[in-house]
């Protein structure tokens, strides 16, 4: 929908509503037009239900007036950081449970207008409720019942909004090309670099992400997949129980392939659709050729000699791509072909580990030599050509004024080097601000779907709750990242599940696991901590290098 629609619909849909006059002093019911737009901004379109903050919110009135877009925004340093953990999240929880309330999400975060003060934006615990379950009238009871809470812990300058969400799973290759090569974008997917789009061989329109490599001292010789448990085990078709694969046991092998049905026929299609780029460049540079016989003799051999360099790029990179494109097509096709590996270890999906509180969500896949092996594997590294140099770097810095870690690698591969520690995630250096002049822990990923985009680490963790089959877990605490800007869009959305995240530097965070919004798009996504991911590894006798060298293999 165009911006122009858009206004127009909100404009028609104020129309129709009435909104009360609300008491003052006291957190009220919201018309309908307020819980329709009270969050107008965050990606996925979420509704609010009921909130404990007494201001009111009034539409826009005049025939110039506009909705102002809020965005969420760091957390930071706050009082509440030191009890959310163990105290005031727990009985906010254990208080929504007694309720029988339908939440899947609480996490702190900063919601503001953008672009305005105060700063740093208004701090709310945003609870998450599944479509339809909780009336305005209960929402409202929630949410004050929730901020006395905070009270009771001295907790007095954060609010609570109740609104409409659910958490959910976000569900040989080629050497990386040099940056001079006409096909490196649209190679990139069948590459041996980080955002691998993977399934389960037997569910292959259920797709994710390839997480991070790494490698085992006691089995020399073999590389290995982490990625998420539920891109490979469907959790509402397959038992969750531990998967373990022997050599000695006789049983199927649980394949893995490279792209499902979808993601193969759209990397096709990307291919397809750089070919026809191409040859519109072609169309134009014929036109401009014609009309250099209109210039003095000077500009129209400068003019010439471009058009005739430029069409050489083109033709060169149609040929390119044309080749690309029925290798693929001829190799990959066949299904079978796409088998990267199989599982060889999965725990069951568990919530609130004891370590941490963290889901476990995990699986690894032994891959195929044929298909990664030290002849075309270059480490954990993301693939960052995708953007523009400058656009890129400018993500990484919001802040022009403060220093920012990340430096653009010349071939293109943003290198894993080390991990961020859990206390810096929460503790970010206050050196590097985002827009918001917050203190940030800029990262990336690569993901099946949305690609490479940036966010930013919140500062306290968020409680998740996933539903199976209609029936609740346990509340687990995950690391939650923010869109990077009001106008970024998501961070992630179905089908970057198992995503590798990083930070500027390279040194790794954590595996995204789900993300939580009112549609398939995801307001805040979530993490399970790399030093949690390593530990459990460990714990089940593997030795995870995730740093793997060719030199290794």
């Amino acid at each position: 929908m165009s911006a122009n629609k858009d206004f127009t619909s909100i404009i028609i849909s104020m129309a129709h509503h009435i909104v009360p006059n609300p008491p003052t002093g006291a957190p009220y019911l919201p018309s309908p037009v307020e819980t329709k737009y009270y969050l107008y901004g965050l990606p996925s379109g979420a509704r609010m239900i009921a909130r404990s903050s007494a201001d009111v919110w009034m539409p826009p009135t005049s025939a110039e007036a506009y909705l102002e877009p809020k965005e969420l925004a760091v957390f930071g340093a706050h009082s509440l950081n030191g009890v959310w953990d163990d105290i005031v999240g727990p009985a906010m929880e254990a208080y929504l449970a007694d309720q029988q309330v339908q939440c899947s999400i609480m996490h702190p975060v900063r919601l503001g207008a953008v672009g305005q003060t105060p700063d740093p934006p208004p701090a709310f615990v945003m609870i998450g409720v599944h479509h339809d379950t909780v009336s305005a009238e209960s929402g409202l009871r929630v949410a004050v019942h929730c901020r006395s809470i905070l009270l009771d812990h001295q907790i007095e300058d954060v609010h609570v909004i109740v609104y409409e969400s659910k958490y959910r799973f976000l569900a040989g290759l080629y050497k990386p090309a040099v940056t001079s090569n006409p096909i490196a974008i649209v190679r990139e997917p069948f590459s041996t670099t980080l955002g691998i789009p993977i399934c389960n061989a037997t569910t292959p329109n259920f797709e994710g992400t390839g997480g991070f490599f790494f490698i085992d001292s006691a089995k020399p010789g073999k590389l290995f997949l982490l990625t998420a448990r539920h891109v490979l085990f469907h959790p509402d078709k397959e038992p969750n129980t531990l998967y373990r694969f022997l050599e000695s046991g006789g049983g199927a092998k649980h394949k893995v392939l490279l792209m499902g049905e979808a993601a193969f026929k759209a990397r096709c299609g990307d291919i397809e659709a750089a070919i026809g780029a191409k040859e519109i460049i072609l169309e134009q540079l014929a036109r401009r050729l014609e009309l250099a016989d209109n210039l003095d003799e000077e500009e129209a051999g400068d003019e010439r000699d471009e058009v005739e360099a430029l069409t050489n790029a083109a033709n060169k990179a149609i040929e390119a791509l044309k080749k690309l494109l029925a290798d693929i097509v001829r190799d990959w096709t066949d299904k079978e072909n796409r088998v990267i590996g199989h599982v060889t270890l999965s725990p069951p999906i568990s919530f609130n580990h004891v370590d941490g509180g963290f889901t476990e969500d995990w699986a690894v896949v032994e891959l195929l030599p044929s298909m990664i092996s030290k002849l075309n594997l270059v480490g954990n590294a993301i693939d960052l050509g995708s953007v523009a140099v400058d656009e890129l770097t400018a993500w990484m810095y919001p802040q022009l004024s403060n220093p920012s870690a990340f430096k653009y690698p010349g071939d293109r591969l943003l290198r894993f080097f080390g991990t961020v520690s859990d206390d810096e995630m929460y503790k970010p250096d206050p050196r590097t601000k985002d827009q918001d002049n917050d203190p940030v822990i800029m990262v990336l990923k690569n993901g099946n779907s949305t690609n490479l985009t940036v966010g930013r680490l919140n500062t306290i963790r968020a409680f998740t709750r996933t539903y199976f089959k209609g029936k609740p877990g346990a509340m687990s605490k995950e690391i939650a990242v923010l869109p990077r800007s009001s106008k970024s869009g998501p961070f992630s959305a179905k089908g970057d599940s198992g995503s590798g995240v990083i930070d500027a530097k390279g040194r790794a965070c954590g595996l995204l696991t789900g993300g939580d919004g009112a549609t398939d798009v995801s307001d805040c996504t979530f993490l399970t901590s790399v030093n949690f991911l390593v530990k459990r590894l460990k714990e089940h006798g593997i030795r995870a290098n995730i740093f793997p060298v060719p030199a290794e293999m």
